[in-house]
């Protein structure tokens, strides 16, 4: 960074006190004359004197922070402390040994009879297995067979399927086992290895407190039998499949969904559903669909792609077949933490421990005493759960709030007699959240050591495997030292951002870039300054400076949390860790100051994004803001007092109303930043379209009132162009800042993330964070530079459209007058025509489900300048849009250019392209659904 003005000597003594680095000297390419403040209610350059500036960029999400969807830091699986394995041929334990260099192999081609199996050392949870044969292309097993069992002798099947070559991932539903077994039960050349094992316990539903009714039931079967946790038992229909058979869960209260997994059974697995439709609702009469396919296994498992909410879950059979329809176990998806149905609850003093793991805040647990030492509660989980963190949480606006443990002490064991203490703290108001390294316990006592008038109490009890950024910190601390896990973190930093990234940056045409930190960049897990922290920091602010590029320096995670999910670093409690602890909160000042320090005076730094998505509960009430409102002008105050000039950023996210004026304090060069996403109706346009609406609806409200400039640091509007366009251009007109959320993500487009980077898609394995060696993990984390991702190339232009600045968005459709449309086949009762007339005025449909190789042709009657084409279906057939699309055109209706290809995404799909010159358009459906393809209308524009 440039050379500073203030005293030197000062400053060296600072930070020698501290164990950091003086600043480094550098020749940036943006200089004094491009220093950013706010002017009013814009940003001016110049020191606020200049002429008005725009920032518009991108982040660079899952670099100097972990967020475990985006980034590649890895996944936690179930704890494979006291395993062993045997097998049917070869060194067995090479399969569980965290090397990836190693293996266990059949040192024979594949026959049917090969198999591993693991001794657990005791009853376990867990709902799926994963096998990598990575290392060795091609020695993937054919098909597998995975039992479990509490005894070794007598074995369950839970799922067969395909191997894949790569990772090999089965899921099934929850068991509770001593021992699993892969079978591999078929024919080929080739040998079977595994590098490595893994079990894991994704979060799912605890189905005892569920019921169940079907449309029919077989005689000597129930709906329960779905339920019971037991994959030998089944609920059979009696009859053959057929449209319209139905199967509804009454969850008893309204609850978040993503996932669906639905077991035939091993003695029926030809009685899975041939088509598949799940719905959701809240009152058993209005259902929503959110998801829908073919059947071509024993297990299935339906995603979402969205959080649903709602008390009843509906699975539809709506193929034809011979075979009954067949349920042997259901489990569906829900969050985090682990479901505490089955848990048996006890207290040293009080009454009704049960209420802890109920549901509600509202019931409570307590001592209905003085906090004296020795009060406790413990949890009896059932059998072994990998954990890393407890949570204990009290009713809003309460008493209840100043029950909290003055002290505490966290034990685990396996059982129920061998006790290890993995934590010890002080509680924090209303709520207190606490995480050790990730290990696997039968039960957890959590003993109160303080003293206080106030009683002990708690309203909701959790626990989970959180994979957020502390708790990958904190286990790779144990597992590799400090300096080790640091080696680690170097590796992928060095691997996720590189100068070819930000020359893409620069290529994109951005003068902004937000750049999320966790605070563990700075600190180590006990408050200490790690040595050097300012290498990646300055390099990237260097390096984009160098290209004209702004830096925003965000803070993105806080110690404890600074809101409930793991983007803020730490999944928790409302609120979380961070509003309750003052060491916390004395922390962030000092990591500020430091900051301010270091960059005061620097113009490449556009200004200081002091946390990111600061939340203290989902229904702030006024305390709570003033709360935060309060911390957020100590930390102002602590800035100011070193750096006079860089804009502060306070995170308003939610609403403008989520923070105090900046009269209420005397903030003067200040920017607020909303966080706009309507995430449970990803695949819907209108609700996309609807929210750019009340945002740019409300500008000028904002602009006025508190009157300071705005940025909108974080967004995503999904597979919507138009949309995209239509926001990004309001805000350039309005002169808003605009930072999409993000560079790059892992998941593919079929999972929905194509939007949510630039460049996405990465299929390499992921480290497994408690588990894999150093090598390994290393190893894998090289796989993750951008050359491995794939480019958006059309997201990438739709941003790079707005960068410069434009600031009218005009699409302009084309008249369909003299249009003719043909297709592959027309089902009875509607036409060609119909896709073309107009939105409601008819419909084509295919007249088959789909199965890839429909084609929709369109002749427009002369050449025409194609720029987006919009391909909707009717309202009320929305599930019938294609599942994937190539769209190609022609001028003369035989030679034909690509112009795009992808997911549809919803029913309404707007494709943005390189504006072409072609008379003839041709869609092509290139998915798999059951149901038809309907167009209602296809709009083609000309310019947008």
């Amino acid at each position: 960074m440039k050379g500073k003005t203030f005293a030197g000597a000062l400053l060296t003594a600072t930070l020698m006190a501290v164990a950091l680095t003086p600043p480094m000297a550098a020749n940036a390419a943006l200089g004094a004359a491009d220093f950013i403040k706010a002017s009013g209610n814009v940003l001016k350059l110049n020191s606020g004197t200049g002429s008005t500036i725009n920032l518009r960029g991108t982040n660079v999400g899952g670099w100097l922070t972990q967020e475990d969807w985006m980034s590649p830091l890895g996944e936690y699986a179930v704890d494979r402390t006291g395993w062993s394995a045997t097998a049917s041929a070869g060194t067995a334990g090479n399969a569980i040994n965290g090397s990836g260099t190693s293996r266990w192999t059949t040192n024979s081609n594949q026959t049917g009879s090969e198999w591993l199996q693991i001794s657990l050392g005791a009853a376990t949870v867990f709902n799926r297995l994963a096998m990598d044969n990575t290392a060795n292309a091609g020695q993937y097993p054919r098909t597998v067979d995975i039992e479990v069992s509490s005894n070794g002798s007598t074995w369950v099947s839970v799922a067969t399927q395909p191997g894949t070559d790569g990772v090999t991932n089965v899921k099934f539903s929850p068991q509770v086992a001593s021992y699993v077994r892969v079978r591999q039960t078929a024919s080929a050349a080739a040998l079977w290895s595994v590098g490595e094992l893994n079990l894991f316990n994704d979060p799912v539903l605890h189905n005892g407190t569920h019921t169940a009714t079907a449309f029919a039931t077989a005689g000597g079967t129930t709906a329960a039998n779905a339920l019971d946790g037991n994959v030998s038992t089944v609920w059979q229909s009696g009859t053959a499949q057929a449209p319209g058979q139905t199967f509804t869960i009454d969850l008893g209260r309204n609850v978040d969904m993503d996932k669906v997994l639905l077991d035939a059974g091993s003695a029926t697995a030809n009685d899975y559903p041939r088509i598949w439709d799940v719905y959701v609702s809240w009152d058993n009469v209005t259902y929503t669909q959110v998801a829908s396919g073919f059947g071509t296994n024993r297990v299935i498992q339906a995603d979402f792609q969205g959080t649903k909410n709602g008390r009843y879950l509906r699975i539809a059979s709506n193929g034809t077949s011979s075979q009954w329809w067949s349920i042997a176990e259901v489990a569906i998806s829900s969050g985090t933490a682990l479901d505490r149905g089955g848990w048996a609850m006890s207290a040293s003093v009080g009454a009704s421990p049960a209420n802890m793991v109920d549901g509600t805040v509202s019931t409570r647990w307590t001592t209905g005493a003085a906090q004296t030492n020795g009060q406790y509660i413990q949890a009896d989980m059932g059998a072994l759960v990998t954990l890393n963190n407890v949570t204990i949480d009290t009713a809003k606006n309460t008493s209840d709030e100043t029950d909290y443990a003055r002290g505490y002490t966290l034990q685990l064991s396996k059982n129920g007699s061998t006790w290890t203490t993995v934590a010890t703290g002080v509680g924090t108001f209303k709520a207190t959240t606490i995480g050790f390294v990730a290990q696997a316990a039968r039960y957890f006592r959590l003993t109160q050591t303080g003293s206080s008038g106030s009683w002990w109490s708690i309203g909701e009890l959790t626990a989970g495997l959180y994979n957020d950024d502390y708790s990958l910190q904190l286990t790779m601390a144990d597992r590799f030292g400090t300096g080790g896990a640091q080696t680690i973190i170097d590796a992928h930093q060095d691997t996720w951002l590189t100068e070819t990234d930000l020359d893409n940056l620069d290529a994109a045409g951005f003068n902004f870039v937000r750049v999320p930190i966790g605070w563990n960049t700075f600190l180590n897990l006990d408050g200490s300054w790690k040595s050097n922290p300012w290498e990646k920091i300055d390099w990237v602010i260097d390096e984009l400076s160098e290209r004209g590029i702004y830096t925003l320096i965000d803070l993105h995670t806080v110690p404890g949390g600074g809101c409930p999910w793991g983007s803020c670093g730490r999944i928790g409690p409302n609120p979380n860790g961070f509003w309750g602890s003052s060491t916390y909160q004395d922390w962030v000042v000092d990591i500020w100051e430091e900051i301010a320090t270091r960059y005061e005076g620097e113009p490449a730094v556009a200004g200081y994004d002091l946390i990111n998505e600061p939340l203290i509960d989902y229904g702030e009430d006024a305390d709570d803001v003033t709360q935060k409102s309060n911390y957020y002008d100590r930390l102002y105050d602590a800035v100011r007092a070193i750096d006079p000039d860089h804009t502060i950023f306070f995170g308003a996210f939610f609403s403008v109303s989520a923070i105090a004026h900046p009269s209420t304090y005397g903030w003067t060069n200040v920017v607020y930043e909303y966080h706009p996403y309507d995430m449970p109706n990803s695949k819907n346009w209108t609700s996309q379209n609807q929210l750019v609406t009340n945002e740019l609806n409300g500008l000028a409200a904002k602009l006025s009132n508190p009157g300071v400039p705005i940025l909108y640091g974080e967004y995503s509007l999904y597979y919507n162009d138009d949309v995209w366009s239509r926001f990004m251009a309001g805000l350039n007109a309005s002169n808003v800042s605009w930072s999409a959320w993000t560079y790059k993500v892992r998941g593919t487009a079929s999972d929905g993330f194509a939007y949510w980077g630039m460049y996405y898609d990465n299929q390499k394995p992921i480290p497994v964070i408690n588990s894999d060696d150093s090598a390994t993990y290393i190893s894998k984390l090289g796989q993750f530079g951008t050359a491995n991702f794939t480019q958006n190339a059309r997201f990438v232009a739709t941003l790079s459209k707005y960068a410069g600045g434009l600031s009218t968005y005009n699409p302009v459709a084309i008249s369909h007058s003299g249009w003719t449309a043909t297709a592959s086949s027309t089902a009875g009762g509607t036409s060609t025509a119909g896709g073309i007339d107009g939105v409601g005025g008819g419909s084509w449909a295919n007249g088959a489900a789909m199965a890839g190789g429909e084609w929709y042709r369109i002749d427009m009657g002369s050449n025409r300048t194609v720029a987006m084409v919009t391909v909707q279906t009717p309202s009320g057939n929305t599930w019938d849009y294609p599942r994937g699309f190539t769209l190609e055109a022609s001028t003369n209706g035989t030679t034909w250019t690509t112009l795009a290809t992808g997911i549809a995404y919803g029913w309404k799909r707007p494709v943005s392209v390189t504006p072409t010159t072609a008379r003839y358009l041709r869609i092509t459906q290139t998915g798999s659904a059951p149901q038809w393809w309907t167009i209602d209308e296809v709009t083609v524009y000309s310019s947008y």
